[in-house]
């Protein structure tokens, strides 16, 4: 095995690079398509409670940016034969289940509505390649330490945001069902359905994945926050929390009344701004 895994570091694992390289194009025209809709639900607005399935669309979108990142920042790390590195077996294993959990979403979009849509391609190219590199290279061990340097506090921040993401990830998944109910029994109509919300947990799969590993980068130190790989991953973040912020205030002008959903995913988007721009800023700023 160690033979195999020198050899794919040698070469600098071309298949793997490929792989995300396409994955990556997939993932973009991805976002690019959310980012239209999203415009379109805000420009056009539809139906009496309009807001909802613009916070719906603008949310899910918003995440497509950390997951973006992670594969940009995985080509580059199979272009150097890197892959063997803690962070991006994280990686590697949350896109994994974020393609589990989108295969189980498009089962429930094609019995409520007929037939698949892109999820299933990203799906597909994602759960090949993810799944090839952790055979290749291993499963990854996880760290929660916060470590006694003076990025205590950040690391504590990150450590708080991948654990309020993973329950995010968890009631998404698991209550799909039962908060499709309570959005129609409010509204009166069904607005989002159970795939909506497991496509959103999804998503969250990965940048729980990407605030995982940037904790321990914290616990290492500003040198390790100093590295590309950490700038692309906090800027993926960073951007995702302000594109979620600027969605939450439009929703809240538009046909709908202002729930406590509005209140949580704004907090939650605030606080990984905060951390992320922090953590962004002291990788920007370092000097050996």
């Amino acid at each position: 095995q160690d033979g195999a895994v020198s050899k794919a570091e040698s070469k600098g694992d071309d298949d793997l690079f490929f792989g995300y390289t396409a994955l990556s194009c997939v993932q973009a025209l991805w976002l690019l398509s959310g980012l239209l809709g999203t415009w379109a639900f805000g420009a056009w607005p539809y139906g009496k409670n309009a807001g909802y399935y613009f916070l719906g669309f603008g949310e899910t979108t918003a995440l497509l940016m950390p997951q973006l990142a992670a594969s940009v920042v995985l080509r580059s790390a199979a272009l150097r034969g890197r892959l063997t590195g803690t962070t991006f077996k994280v990686l590697n294993l949350s896109l994994l289940v974020s393609s589990t959990l989108l295969f189980v979403a498009e089962v429930f979009q094609s019995i409520s509505e007929g037939g698949i849509g892109f999820k299933t391609l990203s799906a597909t190219i994602t759960a090949a390649i993810s799944y090839i590199a952790l055979k290749r290279h291993g499963w990854p061990t996880f760290k929660f330490e916060l470590g006694e340097n003076k990025l205590l506090a950040l690391s504590k921040g990150y450590f708080g945001l991948s654990a309020c993401t993973g329950v995010f990830m968890v009631l998404n998944t698991l209550g799909s069902g039962v908060l499709s109910f309570l959005f129609g029994k409010l509204t009166g109509e069904t607005i989002l359905e159970p795939h909506h919300f497991i496509t959103f947990a999804a998503l969250l799969a990965i940048q729980g994945g990407i605030l995982h590993t940037l904790q321990t980068a914290a616990v290492a130190g500003e040198k390790r926050l100093s590295s590309e790989t950490y700038r692309n991953l906090n800027l993926g973040v960073i951007l995702s929390a302000i594109s979620a912020l600027m969605g939450i205030f439009w929703a809240s002008t538009m046909k709908c009344q202002v729930l406590w959903v509005f209140l949580t995913l704004g907090v939650y988007n605030i606080a990984q701004l905060v951390a992320c721009s922090s953590g962004f800023y002291l990788g920007k700023t370092y000097k050996a």
